[in-house]
């Protein structure tokens, strides 16, 4: 707002939230999968079921980049930082429901195609990963 840049620390604390987030939703997805390799299950192949979770695993990583796109538009048409920081967070909890989802393959099926939904998952985070750029142009401060 001023020319001296005092919205510039608000920016920086945003940002280094958001990069705190990403990484605690990774560590999560990777606990999933430290979880899965000390719980040995009893296979019983579904191979429908597995399709199906697979498939449905896919669904809220697509969705995850529309909607981070709308709220990111949104953000900067109405100079709101608070919903890019949204925008990301929901792109985060949906790339992590992919990973829920080959976890419940795991438990329910016993196959080991639930990787498949890890990858899903760990490709849409490291997709998703934080851009400052993105909280400037919904702020009102501009750099030089």
């Amino acid at each position: 707002m001023t020319p001296n840049g005092t919205d510039q620390p608000d920016l920086d604390a945003r940002y280094r939230t958001l990069l705190i987030l990403w990484f605690a939703i990774c560590m999560s997805v990777l606990l999933f999968l430290v979880l899965i390799y000390m719980s040995p299950v009893v296979a019983a192949e579904n191979r429908n079921l597995t399709l199906a979770l697979n498939s449905v695993g896919l669904v809220p990583v697509a969705l995850s980049f529309l909607l981070k796109q709308r709220m990111l538009t949104k953000s900067v048409e109405m100079q709101r930082l608070d919903l890019v920081q949204s925008g990301y967070v929901l792109s985060f909890a949906l790339c992590e429901s992919s990973a829920l989802f080959g976890l419940m393959n795991h438990f329910l099926t016993g196959t080991k195609y639930y990787y498949f939904a890890f990858i899903i998952a760990g490709l849409g985070l490291i997709l998703h990963f934080p851009q400052k750029q993105n909280l400037v142009n919904a702020s009102s401060y501009k750099q030089l």
